[in-house]
């Protein structure tokens, strides 16, 4: 059905009177979300069906600046970057719109046979995947951990095998700022990145990785974990878990805040765009029975600011 959509929005992209529709590129965290807004807003009196696509959250910002097919809405799952700003007005876009949808947590997932980390803390991750770590004296040395039950006794002893979000992905920025504190990665057999995971409109392949590997973890937005609860759970981190409140009250260590960027020079020439956008923030769409928020967007608190101009 995805892909029958997906083939419509094309036809209409490029045929509708010669005029430009609606179109939505970047993150893969909110791709999800940014298809039902487009199914439900294609439902409406308009009938316009917006092109959505999933080209990660760096990706989408630099559709911002092509002239031709340049996007109108780019999903992020990051904070867009003052470098990027500057790029976008140095080709000629005036004004952006940065609009919070919501939050997010970032889970440590795992296949629900694997037991033994209810007491999983951050700077135990921190341990089992950088290439140095403090020593008793505090000194940075190579990362001599290869099991979990190297860090930690109580762990099972098996070796850490953990994916990661790749460099091009929003969700890196969140892993390598929280988890990582800025420190580098060990590269090895014990760590694996999601350098193969390529997938643009799920994260099936890596949730058919984790039901094939049951000793193998994988950093991934709570959110998508809804439809694969059958298999696949989040760990506890540092005695949190990622609910709602947890994630909206930051309690949850692992958090960050999901956008859609706008275009707003393209309000005058975009049909449906200013309609589109108000579809994103409507009570329908993130009200505490909206359609996105039952599947896993975590609404922000009512006293927090939405939007801001850039």
């Amino acid at each position: 059905m995805r892909r029958i959509y997906f083939l419509i929005c094309m036809f209409l992209y490029f045929s509708v009177e010669g005029r430009i529709q609606i179109r939505q590129t970047g993150s893969s965290t909110v791709y999800p979300f940014a298809m039902k807004v487009a199914q439900e807003f294609s439902k409406k009196p308009t009938k316009i069906c917006p092109l959505v696509e999933s080209t990660r959250t760096g990706n989408g910002f630099r559709d911002f600046t092509q002239n031709t097919f340049g996007c109108d809405v780019v999903g992020a799952s990051t904070v867009i970057t003052p470098q990027e700003v500057d790029s976008c007005k140095k080709l000629g876009i005036q004004s952006l719109l940065e609009i919070c949808i919501g939050m997010d947590g970032i889970a440590l997932a795992i296949k629900k046979n694997l037991k033994g980390f209810d007491n999983l803390k951050l700077v135990e991750i921190f341990q089992a995947i950088a290439l140095k770590v403090p020593n008793q004296k505090g000194e940075m040395v190579e990362n001599p951990y290869k099991k979990w039950s190297d860090i930690n006794p109580s762990y099972p002893d098996i070796p850490i095998r953990i994916l990661i979000p790749s460099k091009s992905r929003g969700t890196r920025d969140t892993f390598e700022t929280v988890v990582m504190q800025g420190h580098d990665i060990r590269n090895g057999q014990e760590v694996r990145e999601i350098s193969d995971y390529e997938a643009a409109d799920s994260h099936d392949l890596l949730f058919d990785y984790l039901k094939n590997n049951d000793k193998t973890m994988a950093f991934v937005a709570d959110s998508l974990l809804s439809s694969h609860q059958d298999h696949i759970k989040s760990l506890t981190i540092d005695s949190m878990e990622p609910t709602i409140l947890n994630i909206q009250n930051g309690t949850y260590p692992i958090t960050r805040k999901l956008f859609i960027y706008v275009n707003e020079d393209r309000y005058k020439t975009t049909e449906g765009l200013r309609e589109y956008v108000n579809e994103w923030l409507s009570p329908e769409a993130i009200g505490k029975d909206g359609y996105l928020t039952k599947m896993g967007l975590v609404p922000l608190f009512a006293s927090e600011k939405k939007q801001r101009k850039l």
